[in-house]
């Protein structure tokens, strides 16, 4: 029996790391999920991680910052969660500013529908 690795044209290399990194996500929210955490997500974590996710994938979406910094501006996110379950909304908060240092997009090759 022969495996073969297929690569997909429509899914360039400078794609996978932004890709692999909102994967890395769903293990975490489900785990949060089912553990039923004592910590509750506080509002200003919550509104932040939304502008910062929106963030993350607009920047990927019009290529304009390298995948890796878009890699570590994800798992700084995860950690940003994490602390603020914790209960240490400044930190978190911090840390979510530090992923707006991405800046703004550039522009997008495509609008969103």
């Amino acid at each position: 029996m022969a495996v073969r690795t297929v690569a997909c044209a429509r899914f360039p290399e400078r794609r996978v790391l932004p890709a692999l990194a909102v994967v890395a996500c769903l293990p975490m929210a489900i785990s949060a999920t089912a553990q039923g955490q004592a910590g509750q997500f506080a509002r200003e974590c919550a509104l932040k991680e939304t502008i910062v996710i929106t963030l993350i994938e607009d920047h990927g979406a019009a290529e304009d910052v390298p995948a890796a910094q878009l890699s570590d501006a994800a798992m700084t996110m995860l950690r940003a969660r994490s602390v603020c379950y914790e209960g240490r909304e400044g930190e978190a908060l911090a840390l979510y500013e530090s992923i707006l240092e991405l800046g703004p997009v550039a522009s997008l090759g495509r609008q969103r529908p």
